[in-house]
């Protein structure tokens, strides 16, 4: 059956594939309540942690998973830019949730030809623990950067699996082994060092998540997010499993992963949709983007810019109004401290002592 499967994949252009019928995680319960103590997970993992430790919790007919892992960011350099937003590679081309599932259908729908079976294409907005799933099915293993690193691609592998009734033997849980050793170069590199030294990460300080999320960002974090609009790629890009895959030459234009910062501040809901859309990014929406253009203005120095972001204190949005008043602060404070002193009157208890730790000198 496996072979029968892999032949499958392989003709459809699928290299990275495995299989697992290990369909329950207790064994990580400790691990993930942990995290939680910890303040580690972010918003958008499921809070409730027993239904990510079993895959019949989404499929009660799942008897085994087929997983795969779809390449992507070959040959890609970071762009040296010093008046542009960036996008992460993840977020090239398609958006990758849509692109991983119309693959893992594909499949599904060319082994149909031979058995029928009943299944459920996953990618990794489900609450199951995707990278666990895949490295059970032998995919990977972990790096540092809590990633999984495959044999040819590195990290730079979107992941999927179909949970299916096939029975398929293949229920031992592959054990995680140490393939970092003694290199750290992610930990060092990481911008606001949101991995450990042993492995593991802080979702509360990685860049990728501080672009996605809506929670307060501290000021201490915000500068080291640069001029990400979403994502990060650092600890990747300098991670040594993937010399081989970054050193070829491209295969794709990543010159769009560069974003106009201006065009963020003043683009329509309409015209974000109909530009970005497309993009596995985009689904956090243009207010988002707009917030970590704001700050990446800030980052940049860009003041030629100062009174565009003005005009952002009369945004509706506490948001808005709170990262535009700490990026005029960056750019000149001696003229944002005026402005701030002059509109305190006007604002909510939350924008004023927003406005006051920036006049006392916190940002």
């Amino acid at each position: 059956m496996k072979l029968m499967i892999t032949d499958i994949a392989k003709n459809m252009g699928i290299d990275v594939i495995g299989f697992t019928s290990t369909l329950n995680y207790s064994y990580l319960h400790d691990f993930l309540l942990n995290r939680v103590k910890k303040n580690y997970s972010c918003e958008f993992e499921e809070q409730d942690i027993n239904k990510r430790l079993d895959a019949r919790n989404l499929f009660p007919k799942c008897k085994s998973i087929i997983a795969i892992g779809v390449p992507y960011g070959e040959g890609y350099k970071r762009p040296l830019t010093l008046t542009k937003g960036l996008l992460s590679v993840s977020s090239y081309g398609e958006d990758y949730h849509r692109k991983v599932k119309f693959i893992l259908n594909n499949l599904a729908e060319n082994i149909k030809k031979y058995i029928d079976f009943e299944f459920v294409p996953c990618v990794d907005t489900t609450p199951l623990l995707d990278r666990e799933i895949c490295k059970n099915a032998g995919i990977g293993q972990y790096g540092k950067n809590s990633l999984l690193i495959s044999n040819n691609y590195g990290s730079f592998i979107n992941l999927g699996y179909l949970l299916t009734d096939i029975e398929i033997e293949n229920n031992t849980v592959i054990k995680t082994v140490d393939i970092c050793g003694d290199c750290d170069i992610c930990v060092k590199s990481c911008p606001n060092n949101a991995i450990s030294k042993d492995g593991g990460i802080n979702s509360q300080k990685c860049v990728s998540n501080l672009t996605q999320t809506k929670k307060y960002i501290p000021v201490e974090f915000r500068r080291n997010m640069r001029n990400q609009i979403y994502g990060c790629d650092v600890c990747q890009l300098v991670c040594p499993k993937n010399k081989k895959h970054l050193e070829v030459p491209a295969t794709e234009d990543y010159s769009n992963l560069q974003v106009d910062l201006e065009e963020l501040l003043v683009i329509s809901k309409s015209g974000f949709k109909n530009k970005y859309g497309s993009l596995s990014g985009s689904w956090r929406g243009k207010n988002i983007w707009k917030r970590n253009a704001l700050i990446s203005i800030a980052n940049l120095r860009l003041n030629s810019m100062f009174d565009l972001v003005k005009e952002e204190l009369k945004n509706p949005s506490e948001m808005i109004k709170i990262y535009s008043s700490w990026s005029l602060m960056k750019l000149n404070s001696e003229k944002a401290s005026n402005i701030l002193s002059n509109n305190l009157k006007y604002e909510n208890d939350i924008i004023r002592n927003e406005y006051i730790k920036l006049l006392e000198g916190k940002f």
